[in-house]
């Protein structure tokens, strides 16, 4: 009898799975399994020995890279000059995280700051272009506690932001 098919693969796979396309898939691998501790599942090379895919993995979730296809549409942040997109990664500890990428060569959007949700979080862009918001989840406030600290914090950023013209 044939083995029966997981048409949804959810041994290696959630509902979605993330699929960045980046210019150079091998340095794009190694830098977030060094700065944003990932495991790499496998890179597949095509016929001329450049890696055309990678799957790495962190805490049940793929994150897929791929290289530019131009003739596809398919082009890196890097090449576009700006991320359509946001990956938000939740850590333990979002102020050594955010250190670790700064120093393997992502560039700081901005100081690390507790924020209203209750998350502590900084915002880097990776060397491949792409904004991966780092977070650690610190409080757990009410939803009216969310709307005073909301408020709050948008009026201070607006005092900083008019204070600094």
């Amino acid at each position: 009898m044939p083995k029966k098919i997981d048409s949804l693969n959810k041994k290696l796979y959630g509902p979605i799975t993330a699929m960045l396309t980046v210019t150079d898939v091998k340095s794009a691998a190694a830098f977030y399994q060094k700065a944003f501790g990932f495991t790499k599942r496998g890179i597949m090379n095509g016929p001329d020995g450049k890696a055309v895919h990678a799957e790495l993995t962190l805490r049940g979730t793929t994150l897929m890279l791929g290289p530019e296809m131009p003739q596809m549409g398919s082009r890196s942040a890097k090449t576009v000059g700006a991320s359509p997109t946001s990956l938000y990664l939740l850590t333990e500890d979002v102020d050594k995280v955010v250190a670790k990428a700064v120093k393997l060569g992502a560039a700081p959007k901005g100081p690390v700051m507790d924020m209203f949700w209750g998350d502590r979080c900084g915002t880097v862009a990776d060397p491949e272009g792409y904004i991966w918001m780092i977070a650690t989840h610190i409080a757990e406030p009410t939803p009216q506690e969310m709307q005073k600290r909301m408020k709050q914090q948008m009026a201070s950023q607006t005092m900083t932001a008019s204070s600094g013209s």
